[in-house]
């Protein structure tokens, strides 16, 4: 059966007032969508650091400072003798006159204390946990983990939306995460941290595809690019604010509840959100689609569309009655649906692998982080904002492919330059071409959820999405633990050009 719901959409506005208020109310569900996803590129930054030891450092007990030059442990309070030694960011030799020389490790020794360079204002969750040297894995691990419960959401409901209705997925996913980052804000143990977070990932991917899927289904297929390009602006915009908030609250815990808590009111959309008028009617909702279209009309001061509604209601019944319910196989039911599928699988991993990349390394670029996090946001909004005329003018598959072929430039670029080319302007070049390439991967992502929006029929349509959001998510998942692997592997190589140093120094 198809009905024909685009000449019965044409008649409750082009679009209506209706439409817009509620389409803008649905952008602010991105905004603790935005905060959970990229939150952990400050709860998990590691600042600078060095180790010493709790019994040769005077002052011991202290977990920073505001300064390195105020870490001066040369001094013996209890022997009252100076003290000579090498100071390691993992660890630390001490060599004092009576006495053996002492070597301590960061942070598993009993003995060490981790020193940052942040003031004691300053508290993440490496600092507060000591997620360092040996440890420094368990900070990615928990945006690994994170990314898991997201993979998971976007598979569990989107079939649970199909099923049982864009809206009550959408209140679900918007309200339950109130409880849990709440809880989060208090946890005390790194255990419970994590799994906290892949309860909330779970819930955020939950709360991202069925609102994206109700945003675009209150509009025509002409509307869309629009409407799209729109609701990644407030992507951008939160992006912006999270630096800003973050400069604001230097704990992570209140930082947690800032983010969390502002939800609550959204409690006016359990009466205010309508349902999906599509998805109602495809699943023979009668008597509820008919109240919705009485009420867009009414409240855009139009006339109720009797005769396409008639029509339309004319198909429902004179239906087989097939109630069949979909999953995520039917998305490889047809050769069609099959080659679209495989192919936005990749572009969706390949999408998210550089964009959260790029994301959480940002806090490593030169120069000051909280800054570099709100222009790479700004860049974001321009190219979020460039797709409404973009996708209007050159429709949705060319200038997918120009973004792709722009990040894929600009990321090489910053990564290889350093490697190739000394100065003292080198950093900041690199700097640059990563954020001109979060331009790009903004761009990629706002087209590639309209496009693969209009790919999908409707009643797979939140199925096709939240599949494509798996992907997305593996690709979530693998990007922290490259930067480890990358991190490592440099890391290794500065360990080599330091023992080459030590040997020649000696040799001579």
């Amino acid at each position: 059966m198809k009905v024909r719901l685009e000449e019965l959409l044409s008649q409750l506005g082009n679009p209506g007032k209706y439409q817009i208020v509620i389409f803008l109310l649905l952008c602010l569900n991105y905004c603790p969508l935005v905060f959970n996803h990229v939150i952990m590129a400050f709860y998990g930054a590691t600042p600078k650091h060095q180790c010493h030891s709790n019994e040769f450092w005077t002052g011991s007990g202290l977990k920073s400072v505001e300064d390195f030059s105020m870490i001066k442990p040369v001094y013996n309070s209890s022997a009252g003798e100076e003290l000579l030694g090498a100071f390691g960011s993992c660890s630390s030799s001490y060599m004092v006159p009576g006495f053996a020389n002492i070597t301590v490790s960061c942070p598993k020794s009993p003995e060490s204390v981790v020193v940052y360079m942040k003031g004691p204002a300053s508290q993440s969750i490496v600092t507060e946990w000591d997620l360092v040297c040996s440890d420094t894995y368990l900070s990615s691990l928990a945006t690994t983990i994170y990314f898991c419960g997201v993979m998971l959401g976007g598979l569990v409901f989107g079939h649970l939306a199909d099923k049982f209705g864009r809206k009550p997925v959408m209140l679900f996913t918007l309200f339950f995460p109130i409880l849990v980052g709440i809880a989060t804000a208090f946890v005390p143990w790194y255990a419970g941290f994590v799994t906290l977070r892949f309860i909330q990932g779970v819930l955020m991917q939950g709360l991202q595809t069925s609102t994206y899927t109700l945003a675009m289904e209150l509009f025509l297929p002409r509307h869309r690019s629009y409407a799209g390009a729109i609701l990644e602006c407030f992507w951008g915009l939160s992006v912006m604010v999270i630096p800003l908030l973050a400069y604001l609250l230097p704990n992570w815990r209140h930082l947690q509840l800032v983010i969390t808590l502002p939800s609550i009111l959204a409690v006016m959309y359990i009466c205010i959100i309508p349902e999906s008028l599509r998805w109602l009617i495809l699943t023979k909702h009668i008597e509820r689609a008919e109240a919705l279209v009485a009420k867009v009309t009414k409240f855009n001061k139009l006339e109720f569309p009797e005769n396409y509604w008639n029509d339309v209601k004319m198909q429902l019944e004179a239906a087989d009655g097939d109630n069949k319910q979909y999953s995520a196989i039917d998305l490889m039911r047809t050769p069609r649906l099959r080659h679209r599928s495989l192919v936005l699988f990749y572009l969706w991993f390949a999408i998210s692998i550089g964009y959260y990349g790029l994301t959480w390394q940002l806090t490593s670029l030169p120069g000051n982080k909280f800054l570099n996090f709100f222009i790479a946001g700004a860049v974001e909004f321009v190219a979020y904002t460039l797709v409404i005329f973009i996708t209007g003018r050159f429709g949705r598959k060319r200038p997918l492919m120009v973004y792709f072929m722009l990040a894929s430039v600009f990321m090489i670029g910053a990564g290889v330059i350093p490697l190739t080319v000394q100065g003292s302007q080198v950093a900041m070049v690199s700097s640059g071409l990563a954020i001109a390439g979060k331009f790009a991967m903004g761009g990629l992502f706002s087209v590639i959820f309209l496009y693969t929006s209009e790919l999908y029929p409707t009643i797979i349509r939140n199925i096709g999405m939240g599949s494509c959001a798996f992907w997305t998510r593996v690709g979530g998942v693998l990007a922290p633990q490259m930067i480890v692997l990358v991190c490592t592997l440099k890391s290794l190589n500065v360990l080599v050009c330091t023992r080459k140093s030590l040997i020649f120094w000696y040799e001579q």
